[in-house]
């Protein structure tokens, strides 16, 4: 097959984005950051059925079942040799795994032990429709999640071309949320890993290759010295065993898709030690990605009716409102008064500086933000008062944002 041109690239793009535009998944950032390898295609197919997935009161486990027609939609693919593909990633055969014999290395919530698992117990793809079940072990890490997780856009994510660039979606998307509901402050925002841990995190040092491996692993301070040499013995990291290639077709392919394509941006450096300069780590720098940012200064000219957002903008915005004010606010009115700022984050902070800051007491704390930021109010006759209390983050519900933001997409 060959090269795509510029134009099938951004005809498959619109059709993607027009059909995932309101749908996203989530993930307990316990299996987010779990260790273990896939395809890319097994981590989509992974992410879509999220998506679908309903529970099974009786034996609490997770079932999906996802019509082959929508699958062709999300991954924009015309023809019926997709098909085989999808069959393929799920019929277990000698040369290649299937979804079937994926396995992770994750620590439970719960007993805080180290456990390795099979993700799905069944798969299957008959008469055009895929049906898969989870292990009943990770349900409590997919569904009624209630926090420690993270929202990612499955528009954003079925796009992503290298399985490396997916999941340092999910791990860096995972961290920079959780970093900015602790700081409640705006990126950027940094975290490193040990090389040998990101490895194990992507896939590329495989968690399940050797039961040393896997020892390893269940203890409270792996030593990843020892299982880079364990893996170096049997299954090692292929071509990726050197940083020169790891860094040429993970992490710099990674850094431009993201950059390009998601709403996070991440930049990374190595971090040296010992004789030699060894790279031992990968300090990154996470940020919402400019492109949204900036459109916090593109749009006050324009009407409301012609401001689009899909809902992982939105949530972008509604989190930044978040860190923002310090009343107690539904996530509706969060979204009218960014509609009423037509998304520009800069006028609503300038409102509720103002708001701190006048001495008269207010009712409708949110009709006065409207207001404000609708007839541009100033500082002329108000007198200044201190800013009192702290942001308490039990006063905002992320599920009931999620809710009412997709009930009105």
């Amino acid at each position: 097959m060959g090269r795509k041109s510029k134009k099938q690239i951004e005809e498959e793009t619109t059709a993607i984005e027009s059909f995932l535009s309101n749908q996203h998944y989530k993930k307990a950032n316990t299996l987010i950051n779990s260790k273990g390898r896939s395809t890319l295609l097994v981590q989509k197919l992974f992410a879509v059925s999220i998506a679908k997935a309903e529970l099974n009161p009786g034996d609490n486990t997770l079932e999906a079942n996802i019509y082959g027609t929508d699958l062709k939609k999300i991954f924009g693919v015309k023809g019926g040799s997709f098909y085989e593909h999808i069959k393929s990633a799920i019929e277990p055969a000698k040369s290649k795994p299937s979804i079937l014999d994926w396995r992770i290395i994750y620590s439970n919530d719960d007993t805080k032990e180290i456990e390795a698992i099979n993700v799905i117990t069944d798969a299957s793809f008959k008469n055009g429709v895929l049906n898969v079940r989870y292990n009943s072990k990770i349900t409590p890490y997919l569904a009624n999640l209630q926090n420690n997780y993270t929202v990612l856009s499955l528009a954003e994510a079925v796009q992503l071309n290298s399985v490396y660039s997916f999941r340092l979606y999910e791990i860096l998307k995972a961290e920079m949320d959780k970093q900015r509901a602790i700081t409640k402050k705006e990126g950027p925002y940094y975290i490193q890993y040990h090389l040998t841990d990101l490895k194990l995190r992507l896939g590329i040092i495989d968690s399940q290759a050797d039961p040393a491996i896997i020892s390893a692993l269940k203890k409270g301070n792996p030593d990843y010295d020892a299982i880079e040499r364990q893996a170096d013995k049997s299954d090692g990291a292929g071509k990726l065993k050197t940083f020169g290639n790891f860094k040429k077709f993970a992490l710099d392919k990674a850094q431009k898709e993201l950059n390009e394509t998601t709403s996070i941006w991440f930049d990374y450096e190595p971090v040296k030690a010992g004789r030699g300069g060894k790279v031992v780590s990968i300090r990154f720098k996470i940020d919402v990605n400019p492109k949204i940012k900036n459109k916090n200064n593109t749009y006050n000219d324009l009407n409301l009716k012609d401001r689009k957002v899909n809902p992982a903008e939105e949530l972008e915005y509604m989190d930044q409102v978040q860190d923002i004010i310090d009343e107690r606010v539904k996530p509706s009115e969060i979204r009218s008064i960014l509609k009423a700022a037509d998304y520009n984050i800069d006028k609503i902070k300038q409102a509720y500086d103002l708001y701190s800051r006048q001495s008269n007491q207010v009712e409708n704390f949110v009709g006065w933000m409207i207001s404000a930021i609708r007839n541009n109010y100033t500082t002329a006759g108000y007198s200044a008062k201190p800013i009192v209390g702290e942001y308490v983050q039990g006063s905002f519900s992320y599920d009931d944002m999620e809710s009412e933001l997709l009930d009105n997409f």
